[in-house]
Order: C-alpha cells, then sequence, then structure tokens
C-alpha cells in the first residue's frame, strides 16, 4: 500500500512538472556568444617595438657618440602568408646631454636654484619593403627604403628639488633625406591567437648633409647671450635594435 501511494505521488509530481519544463524553456531566449572576427586589414597588420642604439659612421662618428632610444614599426603584409610586407618605421635617440645648475635670476642671486639641461636627439625614419621568411624557429628578413632623419637640440629647465619641467627651448634643428636598408631574424616567443616575435636588427642610414650639435656645443656667454657652434657632415649611421614584433 505505501509502495503504491509513493509511485502515484511520483507520477503526479511528474505530470506537474512537465508542463512547467516545457515552458520555461519555450520561454528562454538563449543568444548564442560569437567571437568576434578580426577584419582582414587587422590580420595584415603587425607592430614591432624596440630598444634602440645609434653607431654613427664617417665624418658624423668623429663628432658624436653612440645614441640610445626607442623605435617603433608598422607592418602590413601584401600577401597572406607575410613574405612580402610594406614598413613604416620611426625612433627617437638621445646622442649626449649635459646640465648644470644656476640661479633662477640674477636679482633673485642664488637662493633659487635650477637646473638647466641640453640634450641632444635624432629622429630617424623610414617607408619602404620587407621581404621575410615567414615560418621556422628562425625567420630572416631584410629591407629598404627611403626616409628622413631629424636632428636637433633641445634645452629645459627643472627644478632642483624635483623634476618638473617648466621651460623649454629649441635650440637647432636641420633635416635631410636618407636611403635606408637592413635586416635581422624573428624568432617565435608565442603563437597563439596574437603572435609575439624576437625581433633582432639592423638598418643603415645613408643620410645627407645635415646641421647638428653636441655636448659643449652651446657656450654661455654675458648678458644672458649664447654662442651656438653647430657643424656639419653627412649623417652615416647603423641602428641596432632589439625588440618584440606583435600581431594577429
Amino acid at each position: 500500500m505505501l509502495k503504491s501511494r509513493v509511485a502515484r505521488a511520483a507520477v503526479l509530481c511528474a505530470a506537474v512538472a512537465a508542463p512547467v519544463a516545457a515552458q520555461d524553456s519555450s520561454t528562454c531566449v538563449c543568444r548564442p556568444s560569437r567571437e568576434r572576427i578580426p577584419s582582414d586589414f587587422e590580420l595584415r597588420s603587425s607592430g614591432s617595438f624596440s630598444l634602440t642604439q645609434s653607431r654613427p659612421l664617417g665624418a658624423l662618428r668623429s663628432n658624436i657618440g653612440l645614441g640610445y632610444g626607442l623605435d617603433g614599426a608598422y607592418l602590413f603584409r601584401l600577401d597572406k602568408r607575410g613574405i612580402l610586407s610594406l614598413r613604416a618605421g620611426a625612433g627617437f635617440i638621445d646622442y649626449g646631454d649635459e646640465s648644470k645648475r644656476v640661479p633662477i635670476s640674477a636679482s633673485i642671486g642664488g637662493r633659487i636654484q635650477v637646473k638647466v639641461s641640453t640634450t641632444n636627439y635624432i629622429v630617424p625614419m623610414s617607408l619602404g619593403p620587407q621581404l621575410a621568411w615567414p615560418t621556422g624557429k628562425i625567420r630572416p628578413y631584410v629591407n629598404a627604403g627611403v626616409g628622413a632623419q631629424v636632428f636637433f637640440t633641445e634645452s629645459h629647465l627643472d627644478g632642483v628639488d624635483d623634476s618638473h619641467d617648466f621651460a623649454s627651448t629649441t635650440n637647432q634643428s636641420d633635416f635631410t633625406p636618407t636611403w635606408v636598408a637592413g635586416g635581422g631574424v624573428y624568432l617565435p616567443l608565442y603563437e597563439k591567437k596574437t603572435k609575439v616575435l624576437l625581433d633582432l636588427g639592423v638598418q643603415y642610414f645613408n643620410g645627407g648633409h645635415a646641421r647638428y650639435l653636441r655636448p659643449g656645443s652651446i657656450v654661455d656667454l654675458p648678458n644672458a647671450q649664447i654662442q651656438i657652434n653647430s657643424m656639419e657632415t653627412a649623417t652615416h649611421l647603423v641602428l641596432v635594435r632589439a625588440g618584440v614584433r606583435i600581431g594577429l
């Protein structure tokens, strides 16, 4: 008797639950999640970011030393495998600086000191094709193109007790066109949804003549005057880069 009652109760519960479950499933609004598909432009694009050392050559080497800075490049694959790409690059390099402490004003005297810092920069830029071997553990590449080099020197004031820059002046600037040739290797670090490759390379810049300064080229004169002793030579140099390339 007890077993039959339990069985009837179970059947009754199932009968009541079935329409409720059917109602819940009919009213459920399910939206399947869809992963965003990258565009063809995104799939063909990648970026390279590097630490850079500049090594002057020829007459430029006799006037300035090594420089250090950052370099970035954008690459657009012209074919799906990435054998041929268009490469646009630019860098920002410090090749020498100097600083001194001076009173902020002759009328105030030496109670308030500031630091006058002068830094010399090169901005190399290039645009051209790049050929690469797109597979394997070692993927060599070569590139070439045209570009430009900007040389400029900037002085700025900082407080002695903090690093707040509150005034600056460009003392000298010049520009020269150049042609560029380079090469290097990519070494895969991570290749899943996003690809990360170690980028080791060099570029030769065959720059034309430009005027530039070096530490000591600006001489302070009485009555707040300065004398600028600039140099002009061909601007041949090599950039040595170590960084990463990131793309889809």
